[in-house]
């Protein structure tokens, strides 16, 4: 494991801390990161990918049904909406 001494430096209203490109190399860290705190520790991950998993639920949905399904939490919810537009007429 490679160790390194930095300062922590002010940058407008946040404390920064700069990172030797040669350790984000090192680390495999991309440009989004997750920050995590810890008793004494901040640990800095790659972020999670938010559609991680989306294509083994697409492909199981195909499979399973042949087409995507259109059902979600909202139910039916066209027959409930006010569709009177901001100038006051109805669509």
């Amino acid at each position: 494991m490679n160790y390194i001494t930095t300062n922590l430096t002010t940058s407008g209203n946040s404390v920064a801390v700069r990172l030797p490109k040669e350790l984000l190399r090192m680390s495999g860290l991309t440009k989004k990161v997750s920050l995590q705190a810890k008793n004494g520790q901040i640990i800095i991950s790659n972020a999670p990918n938010p559609r991680h998993g989306w294509e083994n639920q697409i492909e199981k949905e195909l499979k399973t049904h042949g087409r995507l399904s259109m059902v979600d939490d909202y139910g039916d919810m066209s027959q409930e909406i006010d569709v009177t537009l901001p100038d006051g007429l109805r669509e």
